[in-house]
């Protein structure tokens, strides 16, 4: 048997570990995050003609690209 304080004192313990794996994912996305966010400004707020950002990975960039030009294509049709 323990005692009450011991076992909050353990769960808060195993609470506030929960944060560690997000905290290693936040500053792993971190980057990401910058560049998204940079890409976003840069078409939104400043009028620049770059390409939105939709992947990290250049294939699946342009798979998006396509996707949306096909989109706009068949809208055009119409």
């Amino acid at each position: 048997m323990i005692t009450a304080q011991l076992a909050w004192d353990i769960s808060d313990t195993f609470n506030g570990l929960m944060m560690v794996p997000n905290l290693i994912g936040l500053l792993i996305l971190c980057p990401m995050v910058m560049k998204v966010t940079k890409n976003y400004v840069d078409r939104k707020i400043h009028h620049l003609e770059v390409k939105p950002f939709l992947s990290a990975w250049p294939d699946i960039q342009e798979m998006q690209e396509a996707a949306i030009r096909n989109a706009t294509c068949e809208e055009d049709a119409e």
